[in-house]
């Protein structure tokens, strides 16, 4: 706790001193990338290509979403629809992660870590080494997890048993990757409000010293029994510059109407600070408002700012996309920036595609009503935006 008082404390200081508006922000047209096709992830590799890892949606009982990939090689101005070759299956399944290592090569992870027996959780990963234009695998990756639970209830209803390798791979200054993932652990018995027979969840780092394959658990990001749903859909960046170098910032989901909240670590994940709700300072008197929203994506601008996109769901009824941003390092976040308002799944993607531009993807509908949800057909759509400080 000390800890944490220390860490915040200066930054309560720096934010009341911030201007309402320290960056000049300005998004782009909207562009469709595909139409039907929810829950969108962005990959932005080196050479400019980008890769949208989608899914179509859920099978009636599925075990696993029919799955959508898109890739652009020309700026993002046109994209096409990707298909895995002959003997891999529906290839990559989104809400995973990507990175891009040093060394050019690209790893792609599932996200659903299956039981395999004693607590150990396995699930698939991919690689490319010319940008996505051939993907080998499937290759299993593997992690242990002792205290895991592993029976339980998905927000479909439906039986599981299985942990969520989610959104962040971070590639570690001596070469171990350090990846978020998510579920529940045997402790974990608080009841989800709006579906009681699944339990709050929590979040954890795991690290890699083989290149992805074998992954073993390093520490608990968050557990708390917060908010609706616990702490689920991490996300994580390592940052690079400034005072503040080689800190993780993890931002995280806590449920459908409320915060999002974050944690701070400056050990390489093995110890964290407590997780705290973020808001956004809209005014130059230091005034705020919660950051609310689901499936947080952050990263960091070439020049230290950070972006963060989220959507919010419809039980929020304020429908609609959102990139905040931080000039402090994560200290405060400010210019909550909205990018859409229909009902949205609320799923994201951010990147930064050239020094102060930012790409992101997430979903429109033809709908305005929070009661049609279930039947709104969504798109996935990308928009540029340009940032840079006054």
């Amino acid at each position: 706790m000390k800890r944490r008082s220390l860490l915040l404390a200066p930054a309560a200081a720096l934010g009341a001193e911030l201007p309402a508006q320290p960056l000049v922000v300005r998004p782009g047209a909207e562009q469709t990338i595909a139409r039907g096709v929810p829950w969108p992830y962005l990959v932005q590799l080196r050479d400019g290509t980008s890769v949208v890892l989608a899914h179509v949606g859920w099978p009636k009982g599925g075990k696993y979403p029919t799955v959508y990939t898109a890739i652009s090689r020309d700026g993002r101005r046109s994209w096409q629809e990707w298909k895995p070759g002959p003997g891999q299956g529906a290839g990559p399944i989104t809400e995973g992660t990507a990175v891009e290592l040093r060394n050019g090569t690209l790893l792609v992870f599932d996200v659903h870590a299956e039981h395999q027996g004693n607590k150990v959780f396995a699930a698939n990963s991919w690689s490319s080494r010319d940008s996505f234009r051939t993907l080998s695998g499937p290759r299993p990756f593997r992690f242990t997890v002792t205290e895991a639970e592993t029976e339980g209830r998905d927000d479909r209803g439906e039986r599981i048993s299985r942990l969520y390798f989610r959104r962040s791979v971070v590639e570690l200054p001596g070469g171990d990757l350090l990846a978020c993932a998510y579920g529940r652990f045997g402790s974990d018995k608080a009841p989800v409000e709006y579906l009681g027979a699944m339990t709050k969840m929590r979040s954890f780092v795991l690290r890699s010293a083989d290149g992805g394959q074998n992954w073993r658990y390093i520490a608990t990001i968050a557990a708390d029994p917060v908010e609706q749903e616990g702490f689920a859909e991490p996300a994580l960046v390592q940052l690079t510059r400034g005072p503040l170098r080689g800190r993780l910032v993890c931002v995280l989901r806590t449920g459908r109407e409320n915060p999002l909240y974050q944690c701070e670590s400056d050990d390489e994940g093995r110890t964290w600070t407590r997780p705290y709700p973020l808001f956004w300072q809209y005014s130059r008197y230091g005034r705020r408002r919660e950051l609310a929203g689901t499936d947080p994506d952050i990263v960091e601008m070439s020049d230290g700012t950070l972006a963060m996109s989220y959507g919010h769901k419809p039980d929020y009824e304020d429908h609609g996309n959102f990139v905040a941003f931080s000039v402090d390092q994560g200290r405060s976040w400010t210019q909550q920036t909205r990018l859409s308002s229909s009902v949205t799944m609320a799923y994201t993607g951010v990147r930064e595609v050239a020094p102060g531009e930012l790409f992101v993807v997430y979903t429109t509908s033809d709908s305005q009503d929070s009661t049609a949800y279930q039947q709104a057909i969504f798109t996935t759509v990308g928009r540029s935006i340009t940032v840079r400080r006054r």
